[in-house]
């Protein structure tokens, strides 16, 4: 089932902004173990870095993380989608498979895997570390605190409210809810998985799933990166507080219309 199974259910979308590097490594991993399935690119760079071996799309510069997932969402045929960041890889533990294996039997709506950090120490040597971001979100009025781990157990998987950026859904779900928040360029995951909360999908984990995360920061990346967005989420869900998975907390004020 592994390569004709997911390459007949799942198109893959990646969108891409300043990392061609990166974005190499992805499409080559992919390319090995699901030499058929449809991966959709998209590049809102500065300098554009068009491929032949995925379905490229160039989108107008800078429009963004949720606006460029959107777009490549738009062109999905088929019933379920992989969101893939572009500094991913994929290895012998990434097992699409056995994604959609337990999206299907439990009749969830997004299933994820784990993400192995990768970092490069020396010429022949690299240092890899499972990074758990994994949780649940625990809302009280206008506060949100996010806490590592699950809400329990249902086979093979784990419940939970919160997943990384590497994960399996439903792509009739995801165009009825709107996709991501466009306005969002960063800061966009937390507050999908918070609409998904409320909307009340299910959500699960498997951790014998996982990909490979090469942390990689060009200056240009960088600069762009660092614009906050936070404040945007919080003021759309009517939140004061938000607490993140690494006990981070931040404040908003209220805006106009909340005081109001």
């Amino acid at each position: 089932m592994r390569s004709a199974g997911v390459a007949e259910q799942v198109t893959a979308i990646v969108k891409t902004f300043e990392r061609p590097r990166s974005l190499d490594r992805l499409v080559r991993s992919i390319r090995r173990r699901y030499p058929r399935l449809r991966v959709i690119v998209g590049d809102d760079s500065m300098t554009p870095y068009p491929r032949t071996d995925v379905d490229y799309v160039r989108l107008p510069v800078d429009i963004g993380v949720a606006a460029g997932r959107n777009a490549l969402l738009e062109l999905v045929q088929t019933p379920y989608f992989l969101t893939l960041d572009d500094d991913f890889a994929f290895t012998a533990q990434t097992q699409i498979e056995l994604l959609l294996e337990t999206l299907q039997r439990h009749e969830a709506d997004l299933v994820a895997g784990d993400l192995i950090d990768c970092e490069q120490r020396f010429k022949m040597w690299v240092s890899r570390r499972r990074q758990v971001y994994h949780g649940v979100m625990r809302r009280d009025g206008d506060t949100l605190r996010m806490v590592r781990g699950h809400a329990g157990a249902r086979g093979e998987a784990f419940d939970c409210d919160l997943t990384p950026q590497f994960f399996l859904a439903r792509t009739e779900l995801f165009r009825e809810i709107g996709g991501w928040f466009a306005p969002l360029k960063f800061d966009d995951h937390e507050e999908l998985f918070l609409r998904l909360k409320e909307r009340g999908c299910r959500v699960l984990y498997r951790p014998d799933v996982s990909v490979e995360h090469w942390h990689e920061s060009p200056l240009v990346y960088a600069a762009f990166r660092a614009r906050d967005y936070a404040p945007l989420v919080a003021n759309r869900h009517g939140l004061r507080r938000i607490t993140d998975l690494d006990g981070n907390e931040r404040e908003f004020p209220l805006s106009i219309e909340q005081a109001a």
